[in-house]
């Protein structure tokens, strides 16, 4: 028999994602209970060619499950399923521990069984971990600089629908009005604070080094995707061609000539897209590129799913 899984949040953008996904680990539907609060309690979301009805995530007995997923940040839940005794993985926990990344089936992820919760990077590292891992590994960087660009479904449904409800109003001659957001953001581009954890969970995965990634965060007026303008310095020069079939070797992960857009190359896919990969003229130790990527699948939805399989197989 299976172990049971839970998924809290199901209708949210990153449990669809996950959804779409997980059929390929081969979890049967009588394996896997779908969560969200009230408002879709009794609805019915596609899984594995079929349809589950969404339970009440604040009255659900987790003790009949292994396993909670939790994408979306939510301290009951959190407090239940660990005191029932589920083990949790969930890329918005609290908790200091070290994050975990699961790049292919090949890895083995430092896991002990006195864990109760395993914390899991965010998206956009989630999306440059499998390249800064291989490039760090042929040659060791020294020097770090990216650009995140996040589109409005970093805010989950909420963020999609203030960016579609202010562009309409401001077609329409009528004022934008902001709350999910800081400021206006349809037609509009303006800084995030980054995340201090993205800068520990980097020099985490990287490995001691003695420097700070260089991190700016700006949020974008488009509704999906994620992409990323990364400048490396390595510590001795590097051949482009060895950088570029380094990258084309990794699974999901395409070199593309010419320009590249989320909403042209990632919109719904599972695999990343790199272009303008080059070096700066007379620097041989340098490289830049440009990342694309839909988060929500590529990199939240690829690690889950491989960490669950992971736990199926090996673990629980």
């Amino acid at each position: 028999m299976q172990h049971r899984i839970a998924i809290s949040h199901a209708s949210g953008i990153a449990a669809e994602a996950i959804l779409e996904k997980l059929p390929a680990s081969g979890i049967e539907p009588d394996s896997l209970f779908l969560l969200d609060n009230d408002a879709n309690v009794g609805k019915r979301l596609p899984y594995a060619g079929g349809r589950l009805v969404v339970h009440d995530q604040q009255t659900f007995d987790f003790s009949s499950c292994a396993l909670v997923l939790m994408p979306e940040a939510d301290a009951e839940i959190e407090s239940a399923a660990l005191a029932q005794g589920c083990l949790l993985l969930s890329h918005v926990i609290e908790h200091d521990s070290s994050a975990l990344f699961m790049m292919d089936a090949e890895m083995q992820p430092d896991i002990a069984y006195s864990d109760t919760s395993l914390r899991l990077p965010g998206a956009e590292l989630s999306c440059l971990l499998p390249a800064l891992l291989q490039l760090n590994r042929m040659q060791s960087i020294v020097q770090l600089n990216i650009t995140l660009m996040r589109s409005a479904e970093f805010y989950g449904k909420p963020g999609v629908d203030e960016l579609a409800s202010q562009t309409i109003d401001l077609l329409s001659a009528r004022k934008a009005h902001a709350s999910v957001f800081p400021q206006q953001i349809a037609f509009n581009v303006f800084p995030e604070a980054v995340d201090t954890r993205l800068n520990s969970d980097l020099s985490q995965f990287l490995g001691t080094i003695s420097y700070s990634p260089v991190l700016q965060t700006l949020n974008v007026p488009i509704f999906h995707g994620f992409a990323a303008a990364v400048q490396i310095r390595f510590d001795s020069g590097v051949a482009l061609e060895d950088c570029r079939k380094l990258l084309a070797a990794l699974d999901n992960l395409v070199i593309k000539k010419g320009a590249a857009s989320p909403i042209s190359d990632c919109n719904q896919s599972f695999s990343c897209v790199i272009s303008q990969l080059g070096q700066v003229p007379n620097q041989a130790s340098s490289l830049q590129f440009w990342m694309i990527a839909d988060p929500m699948r590529y990199g939240l939805a690829n690690n889950y799913v491989n960490l669950t399989e992971f736990l199926l197989k090996s673990f629980l």
